[in-house]
């Protein structure tokens, strides 16, 4: 990881950020923990993630991100599909979505948040009330 800091630091920010690049990475070898479900999420260095936008720490959305999907081939991440596209909801549509849709592959009995088969705007409003009811989150508009 600290090689890879060190390689990935003497890049600039455009060319961090330029859409035609190949992506680089490093496996931390450390995993977080969601809240939401309790999966293990593994850890990654990435050279496409700025600290000047937000805070530098994302957690990527392989399924509905286009550069996060790219990322997760290259390095062989799985990937998992959370967002059905409205105007095509079979199962085999598994392309990267970034839009609003029906809600799926997001329920949990271990923490008893369950948002399968509601529009993505209703989804956020359940998760945001589920992160403050149990302390994971609290809602916060940014400009």
């Amino acid at each position: 990881v600290e090689e890879y800091k060190d390689f990935a630091s003497r890049k600039s920010d455009l060319e961090r950020t330029e859409l035609q690049k190949d992506k680089t990475g490093v496996f931390t070898g450390c995993y977080a923990k969601n809240p939401a479900n309790g999966d293990a999420i593994p850890i990654w260095v990435a050279d496409y993630v700025l600290a000047s936008y937000g805070t530098g720490a994302i957690m990527a959305v392989p399924a509905h991100d286009t550069r996060d999907n790219e990322f997760a081939l290259k390095y062989n991440i799985p990937v998992k599909w959370v967002v059905k596209n409205e105007a095509n909801l079979s199962d085999d549509a598994k392309q990267v979505y970034p839009g609003l849709g029906i809600i799926e592959n997001s329920s949990s009995s271990e923490t008893g948040l369950d948002i399968n088969q509601l529009s993505s705007k209703e989804a956020g409003l359940k998760v945001i009330e589920w992160a403050e009811r149990t302390g994971n989150g609290k809602k916060k508009v940014n400009y």
